[in-house]
């Protein structure tokens, strides 16, 4: 088996804003992660408008062996924000709501444009961690923005950006070598469960009923069946294999909803790597485009 410490455990999903999950299957899933030896655990103000920091603070209240990491910058019921004044006041928030001390990785929440100087951001960062109250700062890069020469990455300890079968640019990005990358979105937002076809609406309480519909839908389905002829291998376990087995990526963060994908993760930790014709093949394949004309603008 793989090393379990791979695996981050993303709680977005379990927020509802993937659509509801009741308190029993949330309170199941969280123990079950625990109980099989994942004890970190990536959430955020915005989960749930905290909620989701809330339910980790009841189901793990008293285990000191549990790694939380959350975020600043997306307020509940605020909204985004990166005014020091505001990062300040949703960090105590998240510790409360958490019920800690410190967490282990604080991330600035995808910034885009709203920060035009960092480095009072950054001296706030260092000073959280020169008092102990986080181990790591850490930036959640926005999807698709170019941080040119806003920031110099390499000031993070940890850097989270989408990784998945139909976002690979992180294999040809150059991550500061001081940094650890955490990928994220391995699923693409469950467009690579095998669950979403032509004919799937999302509810307006799914956060994916913005954007994941029309054009973009179809287009994004034809690049998931590209993908299915590669293997035989489900196409959920494919796309947690090939990011398992990279070795650019320091750690993942697998959302789950119920206690079946945790086994899920599980299973694909004892599984042997994918061989190199099959991950030379998903690159190519990426790397064209998936074999689509004038369709690049609607991917994922």
């Amino acid at each position: 088996m793989r090393n379990k410490s791979k695996v981050v455990i993303g709680t977005w999903s379990l927020s509802g804003d993937y659509g509801l999950v009741d308190l029993k299957t949330i309170q199941e899933t969280l123990e079950h992660c625990y109980g099989v030896g994942f004890k970190e655990f990536d959430t955020a103000p915005a989960y749930g408008r905290g909620f989701m920091e809330l339910c980790l603070s009841k189901v793990f209240a008293g285990k000191k062996d549990i790694l939380v990491n959350t975020k600043i910058g997306n307020m509940p019921f605020e909204g985004k924000s990166f005014k020091l004044k505001a990062l300040k006041k949703s960090f105590e928030q998240s510790l409360q709501r958490i019920s800690r001390n410190s967490v282990n990785v604080l991330f600035l929440h995808n910034p885009r444009d709203e920060i035009k100087d960092f480095k009072p951001i950054l001296d706030f960062m260092d000073e959280l961690k020169s008092e102990g109250k986080i181990k790591y700062k850490g930036i959640s890069i926005a999807r698709h923005y170019d941080y040119g020469k806003k920031v110099d990455l390499g000031e993070f300890d940890v850097i989270q950006d989408d990784a998945n079968l139909l976002a690979m640019n992180f294999l040809k990005n150059e991550y500061p070598k001081n940094s650890q990358f955490m990928a994220r979105s391995p699923l693409a937002n469950g467009i690579l469960s095998g669950n979403i076809n032509l004919n799937t609406v999302s509810p307006c309480v799914d956060q994916r009923s913005e954007w994941l519909k029309g054009e973009r839908l179809v287009s994004i389905l034809k690049r998931v069946e590209e993908i299915k002829k590669i293997s035989n291998i489900e196409l959920p376990s494919l796309a947690r294999r090939f990011l398992l087995n990279n070795k650019k990526i320091n750690k993942v963060i697998f959302g789950v909803k119920k206690r079946s994908h945790v086994d899920d993760i599980i299973v694909d930790l004892n599984a042997p790597p994918l061989n190199k014709d099959t991950e030379k093949k998903l690159i190519q394949l990426f790397e064209n485009d998936f074999c689509l004309i004038n369709e690049r603008h609607l991917g994922y």
